[in-house]
């Protein structure tokens, strides 16, 4: 059972206004990291506005970065809340890619029973990805909250300088982000280390900023804070009575590695500064379904101590010019140029930029540029983009760097396929494919499927775009095939034939992206079957080469377990004799799936 929630609030500043010098001191506002807990950060946002407080320099970690960065950027704490809660941030901390953002040739490999290893392979070694989750679709949200600021690579010309803590996972030193790419900032400052990949920036891995500095009360002074807000919504350490759970468990180990150097911090606090505690009992870090919870507990908190901001307020026309000027809003800038910067040597630049809809002599259209960040993404060789807009010889224009991920560009996975017919007949076999990604400029994939056990099949396809970023395509494939056939005559086993199918073909068509594709082509396929036991039941040899025409559309939201859309296939096929097939004969074969 949780406890009820409690708050501690300390008032650690002189009450008496004759000690306010007549200058108006600076004052930092620092927002500690705490995951879910963290939503009761609007909360405060919210009091300052109310209070007529003036925050000159906002520091912050994980969460605490997120909703300071937000805030600094030049929103209303009522902003900063729409947006936050804007998110779905099961889907999106899940990593969950959206089936219908997933290109239909991907998708159509679903149902192979793989486990989605996703292993990086190459000759003589086998590469793990850094950690179990590669954090795109969390790029993308920060991506989209932060999108008004993306012509800011100083975080100094934010509307409040801002800056956010990060760890250098190869030292374990904390750092400290003043620039570049803000949501790339911020995703390095919530990579929770092992379960989000690690953010790269300027060469170097970063993972949340927890670990080293979870409440940045130094980074504020160091800015010019001469006084400093604090809050924390970090997490007091559970007993062990309370250890109860997985989840009270995962979140135990969380607070040790963030506790002991937010004490550090509190330590250095001194009487000018104000430290608001808000621990939210029953919301655990991960716990971002209760985030109206969270932003509730905070605003009960605060409301029990109406006047700790008295010190820090200043006169309303003073605080109505600043909030007026913090809060001025641009028009998006018409871009002259779009520019696409890849690291990877197997991923072409043209190919991201042919995907693009963005394009120059338009404004900056963010859900249009969002939309492209997701194409970017279900290439899924993509471990991370960086957004910015820039200024190059007079013009305004938009950039966008890739970086391909680090444990590829070949890649393994395996899955294992049991088949019982419940009366005595099992099937088992051990799967694998590897996808050569990349491997020409034109983006084009090698893909090998191989199954061993009761069956034996290899196939391997070599799928080719015609150009750069092009939805033309054309694919050549070759297969064989060895399984044991067991055929019955109502219910008597009456033969038993070891098969040999050995297959290749050409096709050309046309992908309509994530939707569907329409392919045409020949198979030149030739089966041979060899007697076991029993009766003659089959041709020693068969030829089904033929020629075909396929369609498939493909907007199912899950593929095991469809809510909406529909997935149809459709095949029509001419066996024909002058290709040497054994009988002439047309084909029609259609499947139709939909919840």
């Amino acid at each position: 059972m949780f406890r009820p929630f409690h708050v501690v609030v300390v008032v650690l500043i002189a009450l008496s206004i004759t000690e306010v010098t007549s200058a108006r001191e600076k004052t930092g506002l620092v927002l500690s990291g705490g995951g879910a807990r963290g939503f009761a950060h609007v909360a405060v946002l919210e009091a300052l506005e109310a209070n007529q407080v003036q925050i000159d320099y906002i520091a912050g970690t994980s969460m605490g970065a997120l909703v300071g960065a937000l805030y600094a950027s030049g929103l209303s704490a009522d902003q900063v809340r729409e947006k936050l809660f804007s998110v779905d941030w099961d889907s999106t901390l899940r990593d969950v890619t959206d089936r219908n953002e997933r290109s239909f040739r991907n998708k159509s490999f679903e149902g192979r029973n793989f486990l989605g290893l996703d292993l990086g392979v190459a000759p003589g070694d086998v590469r793990l990805p850094l950690a179990a989750l590669r954090g795109q679709k969390l790029a993308l949200a920060l991506n989209e909250l932060t999108l008004e600021t993306a012509t800011v690579s100083d975080f100094d010309e934010l509307q409040i300088p801002f800056r956010a803590m990060a760890t250098d996972l190869a030292t374990g030193d904390a750092v400290v982000l003043d620039r570049g790419s803000l949501a790339t900032a911020l995703r390095a400052s919530m990579a929770v280390p092992v379960v989000y990949s690690p953010v790269e920036i300027d060469d170097r891995l970063y993972v949340d900023g927890g670990v080293a500095n979870n409440l940045p009360v130094d980074v504020a002074r160091d800015m010019g804070a001469d006084r400093v807000i604090v809050v924390d919504t970090s997490s007091l350490r559970y007993s062990t009575n309370e250890l109860t759970s997985v989840v009270t468990v995962v979140d135990q180990l969380t607070n040790l590695l963030t506790r002991r150097n937010t004490e550090a911090q509190l330590e250095t606090l001194t009487e000018r500064d104000l430290l608001i505690e808000i621990f939210p009992e029953g919301i655990a870090t991960a716990d971002f379904n209760k985030a109206d919870d969270a932003l509730a507990i905070g605003r009960k908190s605060l409301s029990a101590m109406p006047d700790m901001f008295a010190p820090f307020s200043i006169d309303p026309e003073s605080y109505l010019a600043w909030n007026q000027q913090r809060l001025k809003r641009t028009d998006p800038p018409t871009l002259g140029f779009v520019e696409v910067i890849s690291d990877a040597p197997r991923t072409s630049s043209k190919t991201i930029a042919n995907r693009l809809t963005v394009r120059p002599g338009q404004p900056l259209d963010n859900e249009r540029l969002k939309s492209d960040l997701g194409k970017i993404y279900a290439l899924e060789t993509i471990d991370q983009v960086e957004v910015s807009v820039l200024e190059k010889e007079g013009q305004v224009g938009l950039s966008l760097e890739t970086k391909e991920k680090d444990w590829g560009p070949d890649y393994l996975d395996l899955g294992f396929t049991l088949e019982d017919s419940l009366d005595g007949r099992a099937s088992y076999n051990l799967n694998g494919v590897i996808r050569a990604t990349n491997i020409n400029p034109l983006g084009g994939e090698w893909r090998t499927e191989l199954t061993l056990g009761d069956k034996t099949r290899v196939t391997s396809e070599l799928y080719q775009p015609i150009d750069y970023g092009s939805d033309w395509f054309a694919s050549a494939i070759i297969g064989f095939v060895r399984e044991d056939r067991a055929l019955y005559e109502e219910g008597t086993l009456t033969s038993t034939y070891s098969t040999e199918t050995r297959e290749y073909g050409f096709d050309a068509g046309y992908s309509l992206d994530t939707r569907g594709e329409f392919r045409i082509g020949f198979r030149q396929a030739d089966t041979k079957n060899n007697k076991l036991l029993g009766t003659d039941s089959l041709s020693t040899k068969v030829d089904d080469s033929r020629y075909f025409a396929r369609a498939g559309f493909d907007t199912l939201d899950s593929f095991g377990f469809p809510t909406e859309g529909i997935r149809l296939l459709g095949e029509y096929s001419i066996y024909d004799a002058k290709l040497g097939a054994t009988r002439q004969y047309d084909g029609v074969t259609l499947d139709l799936l939909y919840p």
